[in-house]
């Protein structure tokens, strides 16, 4: 009897043990249907996330902060943490209506003070002196509990844009600083009234997000997002392939290009694509004598085959680009953005015009370039490399580390011709222009200098109502194509590849906010 008791009692421990183990690992499963991990190419910054700075990775901002009006199709400006708002007939003053019902993730109300709190963060701030809301920004007042007015200097049609942004203009609670309230105060931690609160992270490792039980829109589908740093873009695709990612993609994470097919073409992924608002283009420095006649810069534009870019190179995702900027920004039409078709002998004949030729004297021009960010360019430098050379130009590739490239850029200004991109969303067309082609301080615009045009652009910012708007930018658009200032070459699709466990995938409204995270879902 004493053998069959303890054979009883065995058994039933084994049971139990195997009960509480099946239990364990149905709830690992269930953890981990509800966590979706995200390549991340960068660290997040998620310590430094201080609302009115640029410390942080801008799709972490978006997730935790929210913005006072939110960017739409073609430039629409719609509702975000204000409601609504009115605007005066001089263009110089804007009244906030904000929502009642909105918290942040400690709990705290957001209202009238708590909005006041983060614009005199941002206000009259050096850092911040390329936007023209902080720039021109007089002063910002409380009306009441839920409304704000904020009065500038002179009109501007960038201001709603702007507010759009990842950063520096959204809003963060006044205990993110200490002491609390300080617009002056020292960052702590990042509370905003986003779908996200930042649960815990690791340096150039990883960032965990849970959702903000305060929410006010719609509540996440998932337990936690995983943010993992892989810099590398052939490990970000090898990663999704063997399931330790489920989504990669945008300006956070991109997949190589030559990647894509592999996903295309197999079912247990998806690519998400779609028209974005950014180009890429060559900047042509005028400040090389060689480069101030328009003959040499028209040859440049018309010997690049701007097709074969996007089709070879590129695979056809995205368009091969006419002027500057893509269709799908604001005030951009046929008209004033042509561009330059591919002809190599109207290109050997500017080129003859400007006095050189094959047999004669020959055009040398350095190219920059940076692949950390945008691996594609390596390619695309060594198709423009070999198009310009069936018109006689040599062409030397200077491949740079990110961090020297964009200060050649801005600063330096040692190349010939340099690959980059334009801004995104509200950015464009107005703060793009204003930062690159605006004659500054020094009395050069960064990447081109020139009066007439740096006039034009100021004056198109000024300019309010549609109508006049419109006639600014064909003003300042058909003056570049005419000039051929740039050299436009293609119009790349926003691009995201998910597993296909992972349903509900929602572009957000902004490529810096480039998923509705909290729509989506992870299935078995």
């Amino acid at each position: 009897m004493k053998k069959i008791a303890a054979f009883i009692i065995l058994t039933a421990l084994l049971l139990s043990m195997a009960a509480c183990n099946g239990k364990e690992e149905d709830a690992s499963n269930n953890s981990k249907d509800s966590t979706i991990e995200v390549a991340l190419a960068t660290d997040s910054g998620a310590d430094k996330l201080d609302a009115a700075a640029y410390d942080g990775s801008t799709s972490l901002y978006t997730a935790v902060y929210d913005s006072l009006v939110e960017y739409g199709e073609k430039g629409e400006i719609k509702p975000g943490l204000a409601k609504s708002w009115d605007v005066s007939e001089d263009g110089k003053t804007y009244t906030f209506h904000l929502h009642k019902d909105v918290k942040f993730s400690d709990g705290s109300n957001l209202n009238a003070d708590a909005v006041l709190f983060s614009i005199n963060r941002w206000k009259g701030k050096e850092a911040h002196a390329w936007l023209r809301t902080a720039t021109t920004l007089k002063k910002a007042e409380r009306v009441d509990d839920y409304t704000v007015k904020m009065t500038f200097s002179e009109p501007s049609a960038l201001i709603l844009n702007e507010l759009t942004a990842a950063r520096p203009l959204r809003v963060m609670s006044q205990n993110s600083v200490k002491p609390a309230g300080d617009p002056n105060g020292e960052f702590v931690k990042a509370i905003g009234t986003g779908a996200w609160t930042i649960e815990s992270y690791k340096r150039d490792k990883e960032t965990i997000l849970t959702p903000n039980k305060y929410y006010w829109k719609q509540k996440p589908s998932v337990e936690k997002m995983v943010w993992k740093v892989i810099a590398d873009p052939q490990t970000r695709s090898l990663a999704l392939q063997e399931g330790s990612i489920q989504l990669a993609g945008g300006e956070m994470s991109k997949i190589p290009y030559e990647s894509l097919n592999i996903f295309k073409e197999n079912k247990d992924f998806k690519v998400e694509s779609k028209p974005g608002t950014m180009s890429y283009f060559l900047v042509i420095n005028n400040q090389n004598e060689n480069l101030q006649n328009i003959k040499v810069r028209q040859a440049l534009n018309y010997a690049i085959d701007k097709k074969s870019v996007a089709n070879q190179v590129l695979d056809e995702n995205g368009l091969p680009a006419k002027g500057l900027f893509a269709e799908t920004v604001p005030f951009v039409t046929e008209e004033n953005s042509a561009g330059y078709a591919y002809n190599l002998e109207k290109a050997k004949e500017s080129l003859k015009e400007a006095g050189y030729d094959k047999n004669g004297k020959t055009l040398k021009l350095k190219l920059a370039l940076q692949t950390e960010e945008f691996p594609e360019w390596k390619q695309i430098a060594e198709t423009i490399q070999s198009n310009l050379k069936e018109i006689g130009v040599e062409v030397t590739l200077d491949s740079m580390e990110s961090t020297a490239y964009y200060d050649n850029l801005w600063s330096k200004r040692d190349y010939d011709l340099l690959i980059y991109r334009t801004y995104a969303d509200g950015l464009n067309p107005q703060g793009f222009l204003n930062s690159l082609f605006v004659i500054q301080g020094d009395g050069k615009g960064v990447a081109y200098t020139d009066k007439n045009l740096s006039t034009a652009i100021i004056q198109a910012g000024q300019a309010i109502n549609k109508e006049d708007r419109q006639a600014a930018y064909d003003k300042v658009l058909s003056y570049m194509n005419e000039n051929a200032v740039t050299v436009p070459l293609f119009y790349p699709n926003d691009i995201f590849v998910h597993r296909a466990e992972i349903e509900n995938f929602t572009w957000g409204p902004i490529i810096d906010d480039p998923v509705i995270w909290n729509a989506l879902k992870r299935v078995k």
